[in-house]
């Protein structure tokens, strides 16, 4: 089994000291995931891209892919106040320059209150992605969200938007990956029956991945960094957030997968999983701890389950 040299051990230092220093700083004000693999390694994905969840995370991975494939994953409990239950998505790389996705998300906000938050959303996604040159790609995706809510003291009411992120991807070497996700650049507004209207915010996700051997697998997310720039770089301030994942394959069938998603300042939960792959079928498990988070005890722990098959 290869071994990092030194310069992959400095690499790895620097991810983890960055991480520790960073975590106190961290703030994001929901939970929200897809795809149970992703899930395990605390939800970090934007700089690997190497599935087909990459149409949520990092559509320019799509360009990157060599077999079409189906994969489903579903929250198996606490859906009424997980984001997102259910993920549905097929790629068909290579159509001449350009690779193609189509995907699907359920969303459930919680249970009917007065606030007016979101109670349900079905986002339907259409992906598209080239290769630029060897090593790099760039995406899109065109999105139609659906939303419906009704409070308690308030009637029944239905929203629509159509939704525009762009992202890239870079194989630097062998070993390391960048990318980063721009969500939400565009296109339009919430706009709801009873006539009024939503924005929705940019969120820049950078994303990088390192392979110190053919068998493991360190990532890290940055969420919400446009709005360390907004808040000039005061962390108090802003709702940056920092995500840190493993990936282990202990045999060429089966891997391990750990991870620490933060959610907010000096708050976070741990995940873990695992993956078994036998041939043209891969079987993911994912479990996200947050029954000791403040603000977060009442998903007591959410279980995911992912079915991927190539073709």
């Amino acid at each position: 089994m290869a071994r990092p040299g030194k310069y992959g051990l400095c690499f790895i230092f620097i991810i983890i000291a960055t991480v520790i220093m960073l975590f106190a700083f961290a703030d994001m004000p929901a939970l929200a995931c897809v795809g149970a693999r992703q899930m395990a390694m605390g939800g970090t994905f934007v700089g690997i891209a190497d599935d087909l969840s990459a149409v949520y995370w990092n559509p320019a991975g799509i360009a990157m892919l060599e077999q079409r494939g189906l994969h489903i994953t579903s929250t198996l409990n606490n859906r009424d106040t997980f984001n997102y239950d259910d993920f549905l998505v097929y790629v068909s790389p290579k159509h001449g320059d350009l690779s193609l996705g189509l995907s699907f998300i359920r969303e459930h906000m919680g249970e009917p209150d007065c606030i007016g938050e979101y109670q349900a959303g079905n986002w339907f996604t259409c992906s598209v992605a080239a290769l630029v040159m060897e090593g790099l790609s760039i995406g899109a995706n065109i999105r139609y969200e659906a939303y419906s809510q009704k409070a308690l003291c308030g009637d029944f009411a239905s929203g629509s938007r159509w939704g525009l992120d762009l992202g890239f991807l870079c194989q630097v070497s062998s070993k390391v990956s960048l990318g980063c996700l721009i969500q939400d650049v565009g296109l339009s507004k919430v706009q709801w029956t009873d006539g009024s209207s939503e924005a929705r915010r940019i969120n820049v996700r950078p994303g990088i991945g390192y392979r110190p051997n053919p068998y493991t697998l360190i990532a890290c997310d940055i969420y919400d960094f446009d709005a360390l720039i907004a808040s000039r770089g005061t962390y108090e301030e802003s709702r940056l957030c920092l995500r840190l994942g493993l990936e282990r394959w202990l045999t060429p069938n089966l891997a391990a997968r750990f991870g620490y998603y933060g959610i907010k300042t000096r708050e976070g939960a741990v995940t873990y999983g695992i993956g078994l792959r036998k041939g043209r079928y891969t079987l993911d498990y994912a479990y996200l701890d947050v029954a000791t988070v403040p603000g977060h005890s009442g998903l007591g722990g959410t279980h995911q389950i992912g079915v991927t098959v190539k073709f």
